[in-house]
């Protein structure tokens, strides 16, 4: 009883956090970038009435409403969204209504509450992969939608890649979400005007990292507040884009070396001359120290759009240097692939381009309380296959490998012209979503990588050189693996 009326509570005093399609949203900030049971989903069904059901997809007058929650902003392609679904099943007796929460723990409190509560919210948008999922399929809060996919014939597999899938598939055979963007975690923004103004080329094709350096070097001038960087590594904003533009060339063995994940790779010459490059951009002060990084709290609205930087990681965030209205600037944004070590790398396209990358986000879920199963299954599909092309004026590729690419572009072209190099768009739309390679799972993943940034940053502040961190980073994420393997015995 007691957690009854907390829970009551709680929901009451978060009723008035909801933001509709079209409604004012008074936080500007979208964080960049989250078991249920056979027998729930079951329930869930059970809950839909033969009314209800004669209801979606009649015209007699009664309407269903779905919630569909998200953690970004209404104006980013989720009003467009929610305008064209209406209109295309207006007469279908089915609509969808945005509601917006905040990616951040609060807001993932507050979308949990309201799914444990049920009716409030249908389907929605979490990120964060595996994480927060499992966390969610254990306290039976998602409805397996195995089942519905089957029975039109679509398979995850081949519609999405199976490297982008991979994370998603449970023993059980169920599926409990699925991703829905692409997002290249290994391209990068670069700005345009810089480097035509320094005389450089602008790296549609890749570069290695001895014309990534020069380049840093070329796009570096001026002294104290006015300086202007060659590179800001996005450690505060972006953490985990150093670690992929980094191992990009390592395919399945990112992070380990053999296939039971039981020893690190971070000994391999990859990373030593990875984690090289970084040190040298930022000792002979071409790269915006770490330090100030998060003094300042250095991100892409206050730092790449301000000009105080050329090239910058965290290509999640090109919906700004979209959004001219919220984030104004005066030069052209290039999306580019991050560096590869050397020209044998370069010489192959699968490298050269970074097309290994999986990039599988945004994974949508329907709820296992949602009194409307069916509805929400169909959303999802119109979703999915196309429906979230509006998405792309925030930045949100569609993963689906049906999806119109010029269709895409084209509401880029509208949205982005003269923020974004369309060329350098079209170029990073024409890549295979489907050829990603999944790194290998394995052990003690979340301490390795929490290991693995203390080093680096005690690399960047200048506490240790390249070997040492190199040596420190493979020792401790093998010390940690053993651990973890012991404690299973």
């Amino acid at each position: 009883m007691k957690r009854k009326i907390a829970l009551a509570l709680t929901m009451a005093m978060l009723g008035t956090c909801l933001a509709g399609c079209g409604q004012a949203d008074t936080d500007t900030n979208a964080s960049t970038e989250a078991k249920d049971t056979t027998a729930a989903a079951g329930t869930a069904a059970a809950e839909t009435t033969e009314s209800e059901k004669e209801w979606y997809g009649t015209e007699d007058g009664k309407t269903i409403t779905l919630h569909f929650w998200g953690g970004v902003q209404p104006e980013y392609g989720y009003d467009d969204l929610c305008a064209n679904f209406n209109e295309e099943y207006k007469d279908k007796g089915l609509q969808v209504e945005y509601v917006r929460y905040v990616n951040d723990d609060n807001g993932n409190l507050q979308l949990e509450t309201y799914l444990m509560g049920g009716g409030d919210v249908d389907l929605f948008i979490g990120y964060g992969g595996r994480t927060k999922m499992d966390k969610r399929v254990d306290s039976n809060l998602l409805l397996d939608m195995s089942g519905m996919l089957n029975d039109i014939g679509f398979n995850l597999d081949d519609e999405l890649g199976v490297a982008n899938m991979a994370e998603y598939h449970y023993d059980d055979g169920a599926v409990y979400g699925f991703p829905t963007k692409y997002e290249n975690s290994r391209w990068i923004l670069i700005n345009e005007d810089m480097f035509k103004e320094a005389g450089l080329d602008i790296p549609y094709d890749g570069w290695t990292y001895s014309e990534f350096l020069a380049d840093a070097e070329k796009l570096t001038h001026g002294e104290g507040q006015d300086k202007v960087y060659g590179v800001c590594w996005a450690r505060k904003q972006s953490g985990k884009s150093i670690l992929y533009a980094l191992d990009g060339v390592l395919g399945a063995n990112q992070i380990y070396k053999n296939e039971e994940g039981t020893e690190v790779n971070f000994d391999n010459d990859v990373y030593r001359a990875g984690l090289n490059l970084v040190k040298e951009t930022l000792d002979k002060g071409y790269a915006i120290p770490i330090e100030d990084e998060f003094s300042e709290d250095i991100s892409v609205a206050n730092t790449f759009l301000q000009g105080k930087c050329a090239i910058m990681l965290g290509v999640a965030q090109m919906r700004l240097c979209m959004d001219q209205e919220n984030y104004p600037h005066d030069f052209m944004t290039a999306l580019v692939p991050a560096p590869v070590p050397d020209d044998e790398k370069y010489n192959t396209e699968f490298y050269r381009k970074q097309i290994g990358t999986t990039g599988a986000g945004d994974l949508l879920s329907i709820s296992a309380n949602t009194k409307y199963p069916e509805a929400s299954f169909e959303f999802a599909m119109w979703y999915l296959k196309g429906g979230m092309s509006p998405l792309v004026q925030g930045g949100r590729i569609p993963l689906w490998n049906g999806v119109n690419k010029d269709e895409v572009l084209s509401v880029l072209k509208e949205k982005a012209q003269g923020s974004i190099d369309m060329d350098s768009m079209e170029n990073y739309l024409s890549l295979d979503t489907t050829q990603g390679v999944a790194a290998i799972k394995g052990h003690a993943s979340s301490e390795i990588s929490s290991a693995w940034f203390e080093e680096f940053d005690a690399m960047c502040y200048g506490k240790q050189s390249v070997d040492q961190t190199v040596q420190n980073m493979e020792k401790r994420g093998n010390e940690l693996i053993q651990t973890e393997l012991s404690s299973q015995k």
